[in-house]
Order: C-alpha cells, then sequence, then structure tokens
C-alpha cells in the first residue's frame, strides 16, 4: 500500500475515532444547517438571500439553459448576487455556496416561467434604421387565444424600462412596435414581452440585442459601370451612418446576372466585398450579353450578418455599349426616312413646292371671261406691204 492509501486510512480511522469518542450526547449539540431563504427578482436580475453573521458566502452559480454555468461573487457589503444580460424566459437554477463555521453547504432555487407553455410571443426580432429608428416584430403564441395581449418594454443601458409608444396590431393583438426617436447612443437593449388573457397565465418573453445585431444599412448610392470586351467594374457609394465607422465594418453583396435569366436565385456572379477593399468590384463578362447588378450592405461584425434592402438593378453590358451593325443601319436608314418627310411636310406647308415648280398656265377664253372681240381686220401697213414681193394669181376661165 502506497503512502496516499496509509493517509486516507489513517484519515478515516481519525474521523470514525472522533466521532465515537464525542458520543450522543455531542452529536447532539452539533448546530443545523441554517436555511437562506434565497429569492430572485427577474427585473433586476438580483440573487438575495438572508443575511447572517456567522454565514459566509463565497459565490453565487447559475445554471443557464443557453449559456451554461455562470458564477458571480457576492456585492460587496450586500447578501445578493447579480446576473446581468441573460435572458430568463426558459428559466435558470441558482445556487448559493456558503460556510458557516468550518463547515461547507449550498442551497439551491429554481427560478421557472410560471404560464401556459405555447402563449408566449415568438419570433421575436428587432432592426434598427438610420440609427435612430427602431422595428419590432413578434408573433401570437401557438396556443394563444383571440383575447391575449401583449406588452414590449424596452431598456437601453442602465437606463429604466420604458414601454413601446407605437404598437403594431392584428386583430386587435399586438404584435409589433415602432420607436421613430431613439434616444440615446446604448451599445446593448433588453426586451421583454408581457402578455396577458383572461384564460391562462401567459410566460414573458425576454431578449438581449446589441446594437450592431440589429443595425441594417440602405442601400449603397451612385452605381455605375464600366466595360471593355473582357471585364467590368462596378462602383458604388456607401450608405451614410450617423455613427463614424471603420471602411472593415462594413461588408457589401453584389449580385450580378444576365437580363435573360428567370427572377430567382440564380446569379451570374455573386460576391462579398470587405469595406476596406475598396467600394468597388471587378468581374469578367460574356461578349454581346446584357447584364444587370445589385448591391446590398450590412456590418461585418455581426454573426449572422443582417442585410439591408437591395439597390436598384443597374444594367450595362457590350450589348448596350455596343450595339450591332444591322441594328445601327436600320436606325440611319429610319432616320433618312423621317428626315426626308419631315422636309417635305415643312415644303408643303411654306409653298416651297409652289416656288421650285411653277404651275403650267392656262389659254385664257376670251369669251367665256366676258371680253369683246374685235372683227376688224387690222389696218394694213402700205410701207412694209411694199417692201415684201406680192404674189398674183391669175386664173384663167376656159
Amino acid at each position: 500500500m502506497g503512502t496516499q492509501g496509509r493517509v486516507v486510512l489513517f484519515s478515516l480511522f481519525l474521523t470514525r475515532t472522533g466521532l465515537l469518542a464525542l458520543g450522543p450526547q455531542d452529536l447532539s449539540t452539533v448546530e443545523p444547517v441554517p436555511t437562506l431563504n434565497l429569492s430572485f427578482d427577474a427585473r433586476t436580475w438580483t440573487l438575495a438571500w438572508v443575511c447572517v453573521d456567522n454565514i459566509t458566502v463565497l459565490n453565487c452559480t447559475m445554471l443557464h439553459r443557453e449559456y451554461g454555468p455562470v458564477t458571480e461573487k457576492p456585492l460587496e457589503n450586500q447578501c445578493s448576487c447579480e446576473f446581468k444580460d441573460y435572458p430568463l424566459h426558459r428559466g435558470a437554477l441558482f445556487i448559493v455556496n456558503a460556510s458557516l463555521g468550518h463547515r461547507w453547504f449550498k442551497e439551491e432555487l429554481e427560478y421557472t416561467n410560471p404560464g401556459t407553455e405555447g402563449t408566449a410571443a415568438a419570433n421575436f426580432s428587432c432592426f434598427i434604421l438610420d440609427e435612430d429608428f427602431m422595428n419590432c416584430t413578434w408573433t401570437r403564441g401557438q396556443w394563444a387565444s383571440d383575447e391575449v395581449q401583449y406588452f414590449l418594454y424596452i431598456r437601453g443601458g442602465e437606463d429604466t424600462e420604458v414601454e413601446c409608444p407605437h404598437y403594431i396590431d392584428d386583430r386587435g393583438t399586438h404584435v409589433g412596435c415602432h420607436i421613430h426617436h431613439l434616444l440615446g447612443s446604448y451599445s446593448d437593449f433588453y426586451f421583454l414581452v408581457n402578455g396577458t388573457s383572461p384564460e391562462s397565465k401567459i410566460p414573458f418573453f425576454d431578449a438581449f440585442l446589441t446594437r450592431s445585431e440589429m443595425q441594417m444599412y440602405r442601400p449603397p448610392t451612385n452605381i455605375s459601370v464600366t466595360c471593355n470586351r473582357t471585364h467590368c467594374l462596378v462602383t458604388w457609394e456607401r450608405p451614410s451612418t450617423q455613427k463614424l465607422m471603420s471602411t472593415r465594418e462594413q461588408d457589401f453583396d453584389v449580385d450580378i446576372r444576365s437580363k435573360g435569366s428567370p427572377d430567382s436565385d440564380h446569379s451570374e456572379i455573386k460576391a462579398t466585398v470587405s469595406g476596406d477593399e475598396g467600394d468597388m468590384f471587378s468581374f469578367p463578362i460574356s461578349p454581346r450579353t446584357s447584364y444587370m447588378v445589385r448591391i446590398r450592405a450590412a456590418n461585418s461584425r455581426t454573426e449572422p450578418q443582417r442585410w439591408g434592402a437591395w439597390s436598384q438593378p443597374v444594367g450595362f453590358g457590350l450589348e448596350e455599349q455596343e450595339p450591332h451593325s444591322a441594328y445601327i443601319y436600320i436606325l440611319v436608314v429610319l432616320g433618312t426616312l423621317s428626315v426626308a418627310l419631315s422636309l417635305w411636310v415643312l415644303c408643303k406647308r411654306s409653298h416651297l413646292l409652289h416656288n421650285l415648280f411653277p404651275p403650267i398656265p392656262k389659254i385664257k377664253d376670251k369669251i367665256r371671261d366676258g371680253q369683246q372681240v374685235n372683227w376688224a381686220a387690222p389696218p394694213l401697213n402700205v410701207e412694209k406691204l411694199a417692201d415684201k414681193e406680192v404674189l398674183t394669181i391669175v386664173e384663167e376661165f376656159s
């Protein structure tokens, strides 16, 4: 037997001998383990107990269903521990480890979310747009009645909770909330959705979300594309933000597809461009093909990324920049005919044709025109006749 084994046996011998030496009258004098009367306040995430002078609490542990064991030290000069930034709608088990003299003991408290299962608010999500607009939505519980009503409370940082100022209703039940002017530059928010129903008790739902997790950006602007015969370069301007951000905090999703493809998930080119690579993307193209490009933005530090809306599609391609020769010929012919037709109409209106091509004059009809005709022979000019030879025709008679 080794040294450790002999030590263990010697310790057991001493313990057994000590207990026998105490006797029945000495065992009755051992102090019972006191009760700490644990309590938990879900609004302040505070685990408290009754203060006892000769009891020392070493630590408090929360066994969380999602995050596992979380251990905290007691607050200074207080009989309590705080567990912040942990949602509690799925319940938790709290354990306090303490000592009484030389004796160690622990006390447990199970925290549950009372209510009828399947009636709490579900599918909760929020997003922040333009830094000061928040929108949250949720759905009615699967087994909740039509009379159920939900109420949202929001807390930013260490401030007090405020109720939603503008609810979104669905058949009389609150299923969403708008906050048009989000106050404060908090980095994280706590959300609590309570429910009431005349038929049953409604469990609450709560969640912690950071600003970066909820942040959504508007689409990039001023998208332009320049191409040669083999490649194109698309550039854009990133969406503006009230908070100063480094270039690497934004990612851009570039989606390029040919114009002939149907509106489906099929894309010719799809790439995620990091903000520190510059607001541009170069890619190869096929000749004589038209494309469309659209871009959206997201925060690069969130997982999963929350992408904003797509930009309006921008068309480009060699087919648009270098039209076919037959197409050019048709345009030239149509343009020439249009110019000729326009000139003819203009000439017609300004009597230019009349001036260029005058009409043939008509023979004047004096009788029809009502003028008097002089049938008298014109006077002979004797002087002119004298100069001319007079032909005399003599007719012989037999």
